[in-house]
């Protein structure tokens, strides 16, 4: 299985317990580990190979170009580095025709399995929406998309990566950033949903991308029981983390659980 993350040093914490828990959750699963990354130290990379069974894992660092996004948008609680997932097809190995991409701040409570091998048709990215109703078309009609399509949630995305390379590049990406008239308010999210929109296939955020919003939202109520029984990833996308201390939401115990 491949898997892909994106980060700087700050996010090394979380991403040891989202490493953990991949772990503990998929036994017997053999992992490449692909780390985009243009800041990351050897001790940050000494850290990220102490969490992961060696045995099954090999943690590939990528180095990317930092001044590619210089004058991208850029939120309060992300980086940069958040862009580096739409640049994968070029630069993971072309032998790999897929990659599950998770950010830092999940962690992954039963097997990876089944999304991973999911069937993309003619898609070439596997998501989660996240905003319904109002905001779903605010979304749209902002990126001047279809009313009718779901805006999806960058950090969880398995990626067609065969598929993306016949008719993609980085270059178009960056191009589009650097021209486009549309304010990117979500960074490399909003990039995602209006260059790719058709082509991404929706899947249920209570299973495979669950935050504390869909969490209270959810209709019908879900309940932690039903977590337990159903739901493979949490996301702490929130501005409050459960490792800043504090956390008061519904699925720190997740969190805390794997810190060990």
């Amino acid at each position: 299985m491949n898997l892909l993350f994106a980060l700087n040093s700050g996010y090394v914490g979380p991403l040891c317990v989202c490493l953990k828990s991949i772990m503990s959750s998929n036994p017997g699963t053999r992992f490449d580990i692909y780390i985009a990354y243009s800041s990351l130290t050897k001790e940050d990379f000494a850290m990220l190979e102490a969490c992961v069974d060696r045995g099954r894992c090999t943690v590939i660092p990528v180095i990317v170009d930092n001044t590619l996004f210089e004058s991208a948008e850029i939120l309060k609680r992300t980086s940069k580095e958040t862009y580096y997932r739409l640049l994968a097809m070029d630069f993971i190995p072309d032998s790999v025709d897929r990659i599950l991409y998770l950010d830092p701040d999940i962690v992954v409570i039963k097997p990876l399995d089944g999304f991973y091998n999911i069937e993309f048709g003619s898609n070439f990215f596997a998501g989660a929406p996240h905003f319904k109703h109002i905001m779903n078309r605010y979304n749209s009609k902002r990126l001047r998309l279809p009313e009718t399509v779901p805006y999806i949630n960058a950090g969880v995305l398995m990626i067609n990566l065969k598929g993306l390379r016949e008719c993609c590049s980085s270059e178009k990406i960056i191009r589009f950033i650097k021209t486009t008239d549309i304010r990117l308010l979500l960074a490399d999210q909003d990039v995602l949903n209006a260059m790719f929109y058709g082509r991404i296939l929706a899947v249920d955020p209570l299973i495979y991308n669950l935050d504390e919003k869909c969490y209270v939202k959810s209709v019908p109520r879900i309940d932690r029981e039903w977590v337990d029984k159903h739901t493979v990833i949490i996301h702490y996308n929130g501005a409050k983390k459960p490792w800043k201390g504090k956390y008061k939401g519904n699925l720190g115990d997740y969190y805390y659980e794997r810190c060990n």
